[in-house]
């Protein structure tokens, strides 16, 4: 019963948290970007906060800078794509989409240059607190980390699966929505199959040394899961079988190391969550953890085998 009732308690904030997300990204556009802003900032500090108790002083407001910079070059990137017209996939790998993924590229590189001379530059205080290279590594990490990957949740939205495959018949939900559900439920299903199997059938430790709860058992459950959601909504978006396989495999090993790495994290600051936002799930890094580096790798993977072809 403790189990059903943590099981049943994590389950109500997640219906909540998914409402609000998959809310905003119907609405798209510049709500979408303020939810994802609003998600970085949020993450950035817990991140920030964390290493502050290993005596690391991050320039938090540079960090949300840079953040904001980057999610908003991402934005006006997807804009210009859009002018291509919806559920066109030559506003995804046409000329047009090409020259703003480009454009994008060339900001993000520009800004990233402008934190690590920001950082240095702000090491030039007075009796300053802490190593001034670790304070400057530290910043410029949380926003790659942080800034970056969140960047590829922003633009997922606006990744249209069914144009891109050639399914002619699918639903406008499908085009609009799909790419976001196919990795937040693939790497959700990881996450809570490994819980319930790790919580049932767990007996011999994944990494005792890093994160002593995680079982063998509850990683294969979260393997076996991610697969069997990929291929389940894969399919519903018009994606080969084979391709919804590999992927499914990909995101059930990348997120879970994503998992352990954030594991890594809390345990040199000696915390439990990074955060109590959202309850039992904890802050937004833990929550969205798996999801920072899968949908880099879903998207890359549609970039090479689509998205390029042009």
């Amino acid at each position: 019963m403790s189990l059903l009732r943590k099981f049943l308690r994590r389950a109500v904030v997640a219906v909540v948290l998914l409402a609000v997300l998959f809310g905003s990204a119907y609405l798209g556009g510049w709500p979408w970007f303020a939810f994802v802003t609003a998600l970085a900032l949020v993450a950035l500090s817990e991140y920030y906060s964390a290493v502050r108790t290993k005596e690391i002083r991050p320039d938090k407001y540079l960090g949300w800078l840079c953040a904001i910079m980057i999610l908003f070059a991402a934005q006006l990137g997807e804009d210009v794509r859009a002018l291509a017209g919806p559920h066109n996939p030559t506003a995804l790998y046409g000329d047009v989409g090409l020259s703003a993924a480009a454009d994008v590229l060339q900001i993000t590189l520009f800004i990233l240059l402008f934190c690590v001379a920001g950082t240095m530059v702000s090491q030039f205080k007075p009796r300053n607190v802490g190593s001034p290279i670790v304070n400057s590594a530290t910043t410029v990490f949380g926003v790659v980390y942080i800034g970056v990957m969140l960047s590829f949740v922003l633009r997922m939205r606006y990744l249209d699966i069914p144009a891109l495959v050639g399914v002619e018949t699918a639903s406008g939900f499908s085009h609009e929505l799909g790419a976001l559900i196919f990795v937040i439920a693939s790497v959700w299903s990881c996450d809570t199959a490994a819980y319930l199997g790790g919580n049932l059938l767990g007996r011999r430790k994944l990494a005792p040394l890093v994160s002593p709860n995680k079982t063998i058992e509850g990683s294969m459950a979260g393997f076996l899961a991610a697969i069997v959601v990929a291929v389940v909504v894969g399919r519903w978006l018009g994606l080969p079988g084979r391709h919804c396989v590999l992927l499914g495999a990909m995101m059930g090993v990348v997120g879970q190391l994503g998992d352990l790495g954030k594991s890594v994290l809390k345990r040199d600051a000696a915390i439990k969550d990074f955060s109590s936002l959202f309850g039992p799930h904890g802050g937004v890094l833990d929550r969205f953890d798996a999801i920072l580096v899968c949908m880099p790798l879903v998207y890359w993977y549609f970039w090479f085998f689509w998205l390029s072809r042009g």
